[in-house]
């Protein structure tokens, strides 16, 4: 008799245990290149980079935002490579994980949420952090439309890695990888690429 309230005992167990709620479970990982990354949106708007307010994630857990100033294109272009913006180490500062639901109540809630274009912003493929996990509880809150979500470019990388480090940051003694850039739009930014270039003898 013991033995069968013993089995019965460990099913009911386990078939409660298969009910738990999804957040009690092992956390899926997002995968951008397997996700549809633009989330919730009522008209889909094609931009591959840029947006007016970028959140970027390290796997260190940090969160770092800045916002984008340039005008960003939502037609398609020939020339996937993500544009040369003049980002700057002063325009970026860093959000405390305790602070990113208030950030985001002050600066996206409200009727701010419909004249604000997002991205969330990671360093590799694969994002599991907690900085990730509170971002989107605050967007989850505040009901926002709509964000993006896709990968650092490298002029995110050169320039934060300049604000962490605390280094001095020049664009025209960067060794640029123009195959992750485009420094055609501008005259004066022609002219980075030429000093980086010469700099460097490329």
């Amino acid at each position: 008799m013991k033995c069968l309230f013993a089995c019965i005992g460990l099913t009911f167990f386990i078939s409660c245990n298969d009910k738990l709620p999804l957040e009690q479970k092992e956390k899926e990982l997002y995968i951008i290149s397997k996700k549809d990354s633009i989330q919730n949106l009522s008209l889909k708007i094609e931009h591959d980079y840029y947006s007016r307010n970028n959140f970027v994630l390290l796997d260190t857990n940090k969160i770092f935002f800045y916002k984008n100033g340039a005008l960003w294109n939502c037609m398609p272009t020939e020339d996937k490579r993500p544009v040369f913006i003049d980002l700057d180490t002063d325009d970026i500062i860093e959000l405390p994980l305790s602070s990113i639901g208030e950030f985001i109540d002050l600066n996206f809630g409200g009727e701010k949420k419909f004249n604000n274009s997002i991205s969330v912003v990671s360093y590799t493929d694969t994002i599991n952090s907690k900085a990730f996990d509170e971002l989107m509880k605050a967007f989850s809150k505040n009901r926002l439309p709509k964000f993006l979500i896709r990968r650092t470019t490298l002029e995110e990388e050169i320039v934060l890695q300049h604000k962490i480090q605390d280094l001095p940051y020049l664009p025209d003694e960067v060794e640029w990888d123009t195959t992750r850039i485009n420094f055609e739009s501008e005259e004066d930014v022609k002219n980075i690429l030429k000093i980086s270039q010469a700099k460097f003898k490329k």
